[in-house]
């Protein structure tokens, strides 16, 4: 009865973390949304959207401090996890303002792609048929996006790489959150991923061809408020514990499927609501992108099964191990 139940209570924290991937990709999907009205306010370029991810640490703070033994009880493998979940998010935060919605978004879902390449050379895992297939739809799709017919089919500016670079972190980041101690609740992972977002974002937007740092006015502020309030005390919060609560409960691989869902999102509202170039060309390679999301989800490894045990030596020469009468 015991197992029973535990079995059933596996199951049911395994729906509960997969509803929760799937509703976080519909904030993930959109994030772009506040993230432009904020800047298109003129808030001072990066300043509003940092102000933006460091206000939900502000109103986290107290509650961190009362947690603070058990956070640093958690000790590393709690802050790697935030610190990679932190990077990636304002990595893919400045991607989405500086770039295409659509290219960054397809860009970010090539991880398979890269996670299979580096699993072969820095852990020798064998490349199947299935990652085989993972890898060529990937590069098919970043071929038909990004091949214009001059130069290498690669990301060009900035923006892209950031794309790309962000979902590279995001594989990296739901694996480590797998490895955070049990001890640690959502709200340590929560409040320690928000003690770097704000920073790293600050970082990320020195590097050139970003906006300008600018003291803005009171009126930009008040016109810029509202957003504000949005991203930092509703948007931000939600997401990332949906994310936390969901990958926490739920295999990297199955989170990686189950994102998917972000990627038509992302497409259809940055095509429904913005002038950026979203063609055959992006839905075709979208496509790709996408069939190598799910092959990656057959590319796991199956566990093996245990040896048999090996048969007595007596048997095997046909000698009965019976005491003679």
């Amino acid at each position: 009865m015991d197992s029973r139940e535990g079995a059933d209570g596996s199951r049911a924290a395994a729906a509960g973390g997969s509803v929760a991937i799937l509703v976080s990709t519909l904030l993930w999907g959109t994030l772009w949304i506040p993230l432009r009205h904020l800047d298109d306010a003129g808030s001072g370029g990066p300043w509003a959207t940092t102000a933006g991810f460091t206000m939900p640490l502000v109103v986290l703070l107290p509650f961190g401090v009362i947690r603070r033994r058990p956070i640093a009880d958690a000790g590393w493998p709690l802050f790697r996890a935030g610190v990679l979940m932190a990077a990636c998010i304002a990595l893919y935060a400045e991607a989405l303002l500086r770039g295409h919605v659509a290219r960054v978004i397809l860009l970010f879902y090539l991880t398979p792609v890269w996670s299979t390449l580096l699993a072969r050379v820095s852990l020798g895992e064998r490349i199947t048929g299935a990652r085989l297939a993972t890898i060529a739809l990937g590069l098919a799709g970043m071929l038909v996006v990004f091949g214009s017919g001059t130069g290498l089919p690669v990301p060009r500016v900035a923006a892209e790489w950031m794309g790309l670079f962000s979902g590279f972190l995001w594989g990296w980041s739901m694996v480590a959150l797998r490895r955070v101690a049990p001890e640690a609740s959502e709200f340590d992972k929560v409040f320690v991923q928000f003690l770097f977002l704000g920073l790293l974002f600050a970082v990320f937007g020195l590097v050139p061809g970003g906006r300008p740092w600018t003291v803005p006015t009171s009126d930009v502020v008040l016109r810029g408020a509202p957003w504000l309030l949005v991203l930092g005390l509703l948007w931000m919060p939600l997401v990332v514990w949906l994310t936390v609560f969901g990958g926490s409960r739920v295999e990297p691989g199955r989170v990686a499927v189950l994102l998917m869902l972000e990627v038509v999102v992302g497409l259809v509202s940055a095509a429904a609501l913005t002038r950026e170039p979203f063609g055959p060309r992006e839905v075709l390679g979208a496509v790709f992108i996408v069939g190598a999301c799910g092959a990656e989800l057959f590319a796991r490894p199956r566990p093996r099964r245990p040896p048999a045990p090996a048969a007595p030596e007596s048997a095997r020469h046909g000698v009965s191990s019976a005491p003679a009468s």
